[in-house]
């Protein structure tokens, strides 16, 4: 086998490092294997119903008033939740937390329809703006006194839509000032390593370090299991949950 000259290894280097700064997927993938969490969720529990009779009696109250009412009709039943709305799966990581990453170009959104906030539980990376527009034909006032981020958007009307920066980590209780009924939680990380399942429970974390990681579930109001895995180089780990 002839040797490499040494004019040819250098041009061999440059080469990589063209491609690297031209597609920076290459200098990702040169660095590690991408590796990726990926399962089920099923949840077993009963679900808590103390704030739908109340719910429910605001919506019959605007609607036979036929007010400035919500965006649903009479008799018409409040938007359900989906799983898809109440969980969400993340990596727990002093390292992780040490990265810088890019905030998403979308502004991702927590609505408020037929009294009931969508989703009512929402994941985002520090930094990120938060939009929070009104479907209801009706006023609402968003606010939060939580630690990590206290605001008060005052009262606006039906497709109007008032934003949050999150510019620090934390949990987020979300409230409306006028309809006791209705709250969320935004889950504000230092990185960008989670996800909400679809409303079968499935979900995915993609391009992963190697390491020992806690996985976190979290549903409605609160971290429900958390479990330990390992992440090999270029390997999938396949973790369930079921709560």
């Amino acid at each position: 086998m002839m040797p490499t000259r040494p004019h040819e290894r250098g041009s061999a280097s440059l080469l990589l490092v063209a491609l690297a700064f031209a597609h920076p997927a290459v200098a990702q993938q040169a660095e590690q294997p991408a590796c990726a969490i990926h399962g089920k969720i099923t949840v077993t529990r009963r679900e808590e119903t103390h704030a739908a009779p109340l719910r429910d009696q605001m919506l019959g109250m605007y609607s036979m008033h036929g007010a400035e009412g919500t965006s649903a009709r009479p008799g018409a039943a409040p938007s359900p939740v989906h799983l898809s709305e109440k969980a969400v799966v993340y990596i727990e990581s002093d390292e992780l937390n040490r990265g810088t990453y890019p905030l998403p170009s979308h502004a991702p959104s927590l609505d408020q329809r037929n009294l009931q906030f969508h989703p009512q539980v929402l994941a985002v990376l520090v930094g990120t703006r938060v939009e929070f527009p009104n479907r209801d034909n009706l006023f609402h006032n968003v606010f939060s006194y939580s630690q990590p981020k206290e605001f008060d958007l005052g009262r606006y009307p039906r497709d109007d839509s008032r934003s949050v920066t999150f510019d620090r980590a934390g949990v987020v209780r979300v409230y409306c000032d006028i309809h006791s009924s209705m709250s969320a939680t935004i889950l504000v990380l230092r990185h960008p390593y989670f996800a909400s399942p679809d409303d079968a429970g499935s979900y995915a974390i993609g391009h992963i370090p190697p390491g020992t990681y806690r996985v976190a579930l979290w549903y409605d109001r609160d971290v429900v299991e958390r479990k330990t895995i390992e992440v090999r180089e270029g390997e999938d780990v396949e973790l369930d949950f079921n709560d």
